[in-house]
């Protein structure tokens, strides 16, 4: 047979595979499997369009966010039932930057999973808070304080480098020891807050020290993803629920649960066995005098506190009358805060205001026209200070005046003869 007939007869065997074959074509077909193999590879080369498919859908996905553990820990809240009742969730395309779908789903996941807090990462914790809060809203000031309670942090120093503290009324605030708790809720709030942050979901160029603050968030967020793969401990008590602002805070001892802790300096009536703190100068309850003070060694004092001459109380450092007796403070409290733009001195009393204050907070006079640098303004309607780069007030929200801010310019900038 020629070589030209034998080539015909090979690809007329073939032809005929989808067939039913008789014995000598399947032993021609397999000593020709090797070749058919090969051609087999053809297919898989030209399969480059499934490939783009695949890749472009994982390239959709990680799209969402640019944090993979964001979106990797939103998927593990939607795997554990946690967007229950939001039936369009498959189809929103920005569930992993939707406050509303996201704020309920973190908080119910952080109150059910509060084992896992003391085993997260203090020194990651310390990062993500050590250098303020991340906005104004009184829950994620909160929560900011009691984290930095948590890691040891000082107050003080934290609102000193802060750059919103001349607009935050809660400024140097110490959480009282009931208050000063932390829990899961509260760092979940604080990671919510920053991986919804505009600047981080638009991938623009944050300020200078933001990424370590985002390295030690994205770090956490996989700590709570290994942590919460673990089953709660059954033994491990549950914590107490919050107690409301209209509720007593002091509890009588034949009501209180065996679980309420006295702390050092708490007391006890003497003649309605009421638990009151030790804050408390008289009874809650029956206003029977408390015992003595005990020295102002029992409570540390820091810089700048002092002790009230006429009735011993001791006060902090930024109370210009005592809390007790109203009697006047010392004439100068040494407290080396350092001011920061927009902070004033008053011309009258010389006592260091906030920029927020609008009248001196020790003689009232009123606060003396700010000099603002070429462009700057002031908000009209909460008074804060704002750079000229703000299009709308940093505070509230409210548009800027643009004529104010150009007559203001304009008025800075005219020649003006000497008298």
């Amino acid at each position: 047979m020629s070589t030209t007939s034998r080539f015909l007869h090979f690809g007329t065997a073939l032809v005929r595979f989808p067939r039913a074959l008789s014995p000598a074509p399947a032993v021609l077909f397999a000593n020709s499997f090797t070749l058919s193999q090969k051609s087999l590879r053809f297919p898989r080369y030209c399969s480059s369009a499934a490939v783009d498919t695949i890749t472009a859908d994982s390239s959709a996905v990680v799209s969402h966010h640019p944090w993979p553990e964001w979106v990797a820990f939103v998927d593990r809240l939607k795997s554990k039932g946690y967007f229950n009742g939001s039936s369009c969730l498959e189809e929103t395309e920005n569930v992993y930057k939707d406050m509303n779908l996201l704020k309920d789903a973190c908080m119910g996941f952080a109150r059910d999973r509060y084992d896992i807090f003391k085993s997260l990462s203090a020194e990651d914790i310390e990062k993500v808070v050590g250098s303020g809060c991340p906005n104004l809203l009184r829950k994620a000031v909160n929560s900011a304080k009691r984290l930095r309670a948590h890691v040891r942090l000082d107050e003080g120093d934290v609102c000193s480098a802060c750059n919103l503290r001349g607009s935050c009324d809660r400024a140097y605030v110490i959480l009282k020891d009931f208050e000063a708790n932390a829990r899961t809720v509260d760092i979940v709030r604080i990671l919510l807050i920053y991986a919804l942050d505009p600047l981080v979901v638009s991938g623009e160029a944050r300020p200078l020290g933001k990424e370590l603050v985002e390295s030690s968030a994205r770090k956490l967020l996989s700590e709570l993803l290994e942590l919460s793969e673990t089953s709660i401990d059954p033994g491990l008590p549950k914590p107490a629920d919050k107690v409301s602002k209209n509720t007593e805070r002091s509890f009588s001892l034949m009501d209180a649960e065996p679980s309420v802790e006295m702390k050092r300096g708490d007391w006890m009536c003497p003649k309605c066995n009421f638990l009151n703190f030790s804050k408390n100068l008289q009874c809650l309850k029956c206003n029977e005098d408390g015992p003595k003070r005990v020295g102002p060694y029992e409570v540390e004092m820091k810089k700048g506190d002092w002790n009230c001459p006429e009735c011993n109380f001791m006060n902090f450092s930024r109370n210009i009358r005592c809390l007790k007796c109203k009697a006047e403070g010392p004439k100068k409290v040494s407290v080396d805060f350092e001011m920061k733009k927009g902070d004033w001195n008053c011309p009258k009393c010389e006592f260091m205001n906030f920029a927020s204050n609008r009248k001196c907070l020790r003689c009232r006079e009123p606060r003396p026209k700010r000099q603002l640098n070429p462009g700057e303004w002031e908000c009209p309607s909460c008074d804060f200070l704002n750079y000229r780069r703000n299009k709308v007030c940093l505070k509230c929200n409210c548009s800027r005046p643009e004529e104010e801010a150009t007559n203001e310019y304009e008025d800075d900038q005219l020649w003006r003869r000497p008298h």
